[in-house]
């Protein structure tokens, strides 16, 4: 702003100075009264910077010149028309019409003159003075909407720069909520399947190593399903592509049979015809049924869980309860806050309740068209 400040002062200026210089070179060729254009034309400097202070000053001189001279000066009575073009332009609010005031008050100067002096024709010259003024003041007007109109379009433009950045910044963000809650799926079930059947592992392997190798067997599939299921989620990453192999619903026998296996009695009820979901839904549904197993393993009293998917043309809602622990006040930590992320993710809502010595988390997911779209 100080630099284009800088350069719009050196540039009237400069102006201002050759039309001074102009002025002199005409004084040399014989022009009388060069002094008053040359005194005009050094206004020239401040048309811009301080344009109704211009005006003002090209007035007094003007007017003074007249009243001394009874006639009009060449050139200097063409910088009022400047400074009638720059307040104009340039001149804060409504100040912008004092330009108008000049080419009228010259108008009524000049008629006043002549019935005074009782001279003819003295409406061609006022006529021709209002005319000029306004030709400058529309010219002036014309310039000051085009400079707002381009300043509206910077700054549309910045605030749409901002707004792409601030997009960006969000998509980053959901993309990194978005691995976290991933990550923590996929590490937490594995990890608690692997450490209650690494628990159970050792006590068979005192009592029968027949019992206990299939059992060590599974530990080592557990951990490398969560290690494929990582190098596959870290390839989507690098590669920045959909998950085309997600999980979903159609894994749901696989995740009870490995619960089963960590020691986990799971009661399955379906109720209505299941439908096909968008893969973004089918992975969240599989990952909240994921996470509150996982979540039953490791914090029940005892490991029960009754599973019950309910089925209608527009709705899909999904409830997991277990035994509650007593005396423990419950706490919403991670698993449920990305239960409740997955679900707002979809339009879906989340109730948690605990009555009854019973813990349920109740998740219900619009299947409407609108709602299904990953």
């Amino acid at each position: 702003m100080r630099v284009q400040t800088r350069r719009v002062t050196l540039v009237d200026a400069g102006s201002a100075l050759v039309a001074v210089a102009g002025c002199v070179l005409l004084g040399v060729a014989g022009l009388a009264g060069w002094q008053w254009s040359a005194a005009m034309a050094a206004l020239l400097a401040i048309r811009r910077a301080a344009p109704v202070a211009m005006l003002v000053l090209v007035a007094v001189v003007s007017g003074v010149h007249v009243l001394l001279s009874q006639s009009f000066m060449f050139p200097g009575d063409l910088v009022s028309l400047v400074a009638v073009h720059a307040v104009a332009a340039h001149a804060p609010g409504r100040l912008r019409h004092a330009g108008l005031l000049l080419g009228a008050a010259g108008a009524v100067l000049v008629v006043g003159h002549a019935l005074h002096e009782h001279r003819p024709g003295a409406a061609l010259p006022a006529v021709l003075i209002v005319a000029t003024a306004l030709a400058a003041w529309s010219t002036g007007l014309m310039q000051r909407q085009q400079r707002i109109a381009v300043r509206h379009a910077e700054h549309r433009r910045r605030l749409a720069e901002l707004d792409s950045a601030t997009r960006a910044q969000l998509a980053v963000h959901e993309e990194r909520t978005r691995i976290s809650q991933e990550m923590h799926d996929i590490i937490a079930h594995s990890l608690a399947s692997i450490i209650a059947q690494a628990e159970g592992g050792r006590v068979a392997a005192r009592a029968d190593a027949l019992v206990a190798g299939p059992l060590f067997d599974r530990i080592a599939g557990i951990g490398r399903e969560a290690l494929s299921d990582v190098k596959r989620l870290l390839t989507v990453v690098d590669h920045d592509a959909h998950d085309r192999h997600a999980k979903g619903l159609r894994e749901l026998p696989e995740l009870l049979a490995s619960v089963a296996a960590a020691g986990l009695d799971v009661t399955t009820s379906v109720e209505g015809r299941a439908h096909s979901l968008a893969p973004g839904m089918d992975l969240a549904v599989y990952r909240v049924i994921q996470e509150c197993l996982t979540n039953v393993l490791k914090h029940s009293p005892r490991p029960q869980a009754q599973l019950h998917m309910g089925w209608t043309s527009t709705l899909l809602t999904v409830s997991v309860t277990s035994p509650a622990a007593e005396r423990h006040p419950m706490v919403e930590g991670r698993g449920l806050s990305g239960i409740r992320q997955r679900c707002a993710l979809f339009t879906g809502e989340c109730a948690v309740t605990g009555d009854a010595g019973l813990f349920t988390v109740t998740t219900t997911w619009p299947l409407a068209p609108q709602g299904a779209a990953s």
